[in-house]
């Protein structure tokens, strides 16, 4: 980790007569190696003293708060603000609150609400105030100026190269050379990122919301940089005597050769990043792939191809919080012995294991290994592996690590049609795909109850499964009825039955995980919040496609209206919660709620939710080539099995011409020297055959099927896949909305795009954008410290979500208590 005074050296601040300028339509016509060129010069003139001043004040509150999440902010929002070079083409001071990188670094969350921010005094009619985003976005983070990173990183690159060209050993060479490719990378990544920060502003959700996908891009770059850096520093110390050669050279080389990739591969995205802003359609940040070259969308799948291996190696996960990135590793490594043992005879899989060590201890093992997976594994092995959660075993070892509730019952629902103010919720009645394997999961969610339900386990015809879980015996819970194997705490006392329930819906790509696994945060909630927490058990794909997941979901829904006394609820106040996948199905089920008629939920809370499914491209979804949680070949098979598409089988020869161009990119991309994506002149006449020709020779005959299946699939864009395609009529009508994406998720477009539509339609909602923690981090609580504080302050802000809710529906003052800072 990088020390402060690394971060914040003291200087001078640079002479702005001697910065780049000009409008962004200006330097469109400039070249980038020419306008990098100049700009490097320019930064290069000047002193290695010459370096600008970062100052703190301490003093002064942020103002990106509003004061309904007070609660949840007042521990991880930093009441500060870092002033940096306010006239720097690349000063940086804000997407985030804090870096990684930084000493004292907290977890931060920036929220954005449409509501009045008094509880107090809010008006039981909510309005969304909608902002103009007119001033120029100066900023991308606030714990390092983009200046001063750039300007040492190149400095010190030149320096030891310098040093290096004069002497005469091999590693000295070696040295030089990645030194060289450093430099060129800046040269070419620096203009890049002038032209994606002059138009971030175009993208965000607000002034005060300073997040999209190019905010996320750029950060990662400066954030890899960061280290590249230190080790260069470490060099630029060790690299004179015999006692470099002996003890140094090998591991900074090994170091710095990773980073030295690392910065090519970002410098690859940053480039596709920016021919993407000129197929942005109204500023949008999903493009729809329609819309994009066929040569252009090869480029893209080029970086998947051969640069996602660059990020899972001794870099893995650079991108995150620092506790974060030892137990990504250790994940990765895992996938890697998995695949080596999976479907493999226990003599074989007992080596592999003995083995398994290899892959923490040589990291270039991991990330080859890793890369080859993510490009050629099929969706049951992913399903499989994800699925090693729900063991009976790993549950089995969790109950002594999750507290403990009074209740926790699983039971059945259905199969009758349930009738609510004359309307008819049928059963779920999509059945199984007849010809997918059936891949039984790695163990059944029911263990020691009367119905073993969950991934993998063959769901019956019309029935639902579903868990209840409550602090407290609650009045009505009897007629479900509660057994002693359904209490984990002996207790006899009945309590009133409670104003508000939670129904959740847990992620998991549509393909795997269950309630179980998602206990680690889900008792805490019911602890923390007092109120019964009902979570679906839905069917999963492949085996069970769209849309039986949404059929269960809003069965159980509409179950849950209907019976609320037996889960000890008044009927009063329902919120529906959902991560990830679960936050696209509660989505979905309002949806319907509204389409049908049926009473809509008081308020849905998405976490890290993907609100487009259809085949498009945004900048986030870059992050998914680097994204060891998230991979871009996961996010597709994860699709696909959702969608019904088979991907099993080998492209028939008449549907993809045998006609193979010679694909010069794949051969040259292996040396990491080259860096160029040339755009064929004949753009639109490249014919279909040819580009699936091409695409089949980039990412093999598998995965080219099943992108061309994706493609012409017109399901993944239904609204009951993708809300982000639900009419205005339907969004209008939606309850508050409450949106907590990462900033530095493959889905935080998703929710930028989602959030824009609410407030153009003058719906109520609120956006909290999480930084440093990954996809998914909810589950890691148990593994990390600052997650866990983190889920501490989510369960802070439920509890106000809660009382904001019963106050829209009694319109009473008095249910609302104050909140004090």
């Amino acid at each position: 980790m990088l020390t402060n005074e690394e971060l914040s050296p003291d200087g001078d601040s640079i002479d702005p007569k001697e910065r780049r300028s000009g409008s962004f339509t200006d330097r469109l016509s400039v070249g980038p190696i020419a306008a990098a060129s100049r700009l490097m010069s320019s930064l290069t003139r000047q002193s290695r003293n010459s370096i600008p001043t970062i100052s703190i004040d301490n003093n002064e509150k942020s103002s990106t708060s509003s004061s309904f999440f007070k609660p949840l902010t007042k521990h991880i929002l930093p009441k500060r603000n870092r002033s940096i070079s306010p006239k720097s083409p690349l000063s940086a001071p804000n997407l985030l609150n804090t870096s990684p990188f930084a000493i004292n670094s907290t977890l931060t969350m920036r929220s954005s609400s449409t509501t009045p921010s008094g509880l107090n005094h809010i008006s039981k009619s909510a309005t969304t105030t909608v902002t103009s985003i007119e001033s120029p976005s100066e900023t991308v983070d606030l714990d390092y100026n983009f200046d001063v990173t750039y300007k040492q990183l190149s400095e010190l690159a030149e320096i030891n190269c310098h040093y290096f060209s004069q002497q005469t050993t091999d590693v000295c060479r070696r040295f030089e050379r990645l030194l060289i490719q450093i430099l060129h990378s800046l040269e070419l990544s620096v203009p890049l990122i002038q032209l994606l920060t002059d138009s971030f502003h175009y993208f965000d959700y607000s002034p005060e919301i300073r997040a999209n996908g190019y905010r996320t891009l750029v950060t990662s770059h400066g954030q890899a940089c960061l280290r590249t850096l230190d080790i260069l520093r470490q060099v630029d110390t060790k690299r004179v005597g015999l006692l470099f050669n002996l003890m140094y050279s090998s591991r900074l080389f090994q170091d710095l050769e990773s980073w030295t990739k690392v910065l090519i591969g970002m410098q690859h995205l940053l480039s596709f990043a920016v021919k993407m802003i000129s197929y942005s359609e109204n500023k949008n940040l999903c493009i729809d792939a329609d819309k994009v070259p066929l040569d252009i969308e090869l480029d893209y799948f080029k970086i998947v191809a051969f640069d996602s291996e660059y990020f899972f190696g001794r870099t893995c996960g650079f991108q995150f919080a620092q506790s974060m990135q030892t137990i990504l590793t250790f994940l990765l490594a895992g996938l890697a012995t998995y695949h080596e043992t999976y479907n493999r005879s226990i003599p074989f899989a007992a080596a592999s294991l003995a083995t398994a060590p290899k892959y923490l201890l040589f990291p270039e093992q991991r990330a080859k290994k890793c890369a080859a997976i993510f490009r050629d594994c099929d969706y049951l092995f992913c399903k499989s592996f994800w699925n090693l959660v729900d063991h009976d075993y790993i549950k089995m070892g969790s109950r002594y690590i999750a507290p403990n509730v009074t209740v926790s019952k699983y039971f059945q629902i259905g199969p009758e049609p349930i009738e609510i103010d004359s309307i008819i919720v049928p059963p779920p009645s999509a059945g199984a795909s007849s010809d997918e394997p059936e891949e039984r999961a790695a163990g059944n969610i029911g263990v020691g109850s009367d119905n073993p339900t969950g991934s993998g386990s063959k769901q019956p015809k019309q029935l639902v499964n579903i868990k209840l879980l409550s602090n407290q015996i609650r009045e009505g819970m009897n007629e479900l009825p509660l057994k002693k194997t359904d209490l984990e705490t002996s207790s006899t006392k009945i309590s009133p039955m409670s104003d508000q329930l939670l129904m959740h819906v847990h992620g998991g790509g549509f393909i795997a995980t269950s309630s179980t696994t998602h206990e680690v945060y889900l008792k805490p909630w019911a602890l923390g919040l007092d109120i019964p927490i009902v979570s679906v058990d839905y069917s999963l794909a492949p085996e069970y496609p769209f849309p039986r997941a949404i059929e269960e979901c809003y069965y159980a829904y509409a179950w849950i209206l209907k019976n609320a006394s037996k889960l000890g609820w008044t009927g009063k106040t329902i919120l529906l919660a959902g991560d990830s996948a679960g936050g696209n199905l509660i989505t979905i089920v309002t949806i319907k709620a509204i389409e049908a008629g049926l009473r809509k939920p008081d308020a849905i809370i998405c976490f890290y939710t993907p609100f487009l499914l259809g085949y498009s491209l945004s900048p986030s979804r870059l992050m998914a080539i680097m994204d060891p949680l998230l991979n871009t070949g996961f996010l597709w098979r994860c699709l696909a099995a959702y969608a019904g598409i088979k991907s099993d089988n080998v492209p028939p020869r008449d549907e993809i011409s045998t006609k193979t161009i010679i694909n010069k990119t794949k051969n040259d991309n292996k040396d990491i020297t080259d860096n160029s994506f040339e755009i064929p002149t004949d753009k639109q006449q490249m014919h279909e055959d040819t580009y699936y020709a091409r695409l089949t020779d980039i990412v093999g005959s598998r995965q080219a099927y099943l992108l061309r299946k994706l493609r012409e699939s017109t399901l993944p864009n239904h609204p009951h896949m993708s809300p982000l395609r639900a009419s205005d009529d339907t969004l209008r009508q939606f309850p508050t909305t409450y949106l907590i994406p990462c900033a530095r998720d493959p889905f935080i477009d998703d929710n930028v795009e989602f959030a824009r539509r609410l407030s153009s339609l003058k719906v109520s909602h609120h956006i909290t954008v999480v930084d440093e923690w990954p996809h998914g981090f909810l589950d890691f609580g148990l593994a990390s410290n600052g997650i866990a504080q983190l889920n501490i302050e989510i369960i802070s802000m439920l509890q106000n979500i809660i009382r904001q809710s019963d106050f829209n529906a009694t319109g009473d003052a008095t249910s609302v208590p104050s909140f004090t800072n």
